[in-house]
């Protein structure tokens, strides 16, 4: 199993809708790349620290594939620049 980290880091303008990610773009994912081998999707919102700060990132998401050819064949594969191209669609992160 390869477990992958996708971080869509915090900025002064930042913007990230968490309701559309879960909603649209992560079911995209595994309706996508679930024949090459995503076995997983988990979303985490960024909240603040023990101090009460801001966190560092907006978002994170954890892809588990099957393996690291998997996920490599997922990257290049037909899909791919549709997933990339919805990512503005939620962020500009």
């Amino acid at each position: 199993m390869v477990l992958v980290s996708v971080t869509y880091p915090r900025g002064t303008d930042a913007t990230f809708d968490f309701d559309y990610y879960l909603q649209n773009h992560l079911s995209l994912l595994m309706k996508r790349w679930g024949n090459s081998g995503l076995q997983a999707v988990e979303a985490l919102r960024g909240i603040a620290g023990a101090d009460g700060g801001e966190p560092p990132f907006l978002a994170q998401a954890l892809l588990r594939f099957s393996s690291m050819q998997s996920f490599q064949a997922a990257l290049g594969g037909e899909y791919a620049p549709k997933i990339m191209g919805y990512i503005p669609n939620f962020t500009n992160a």
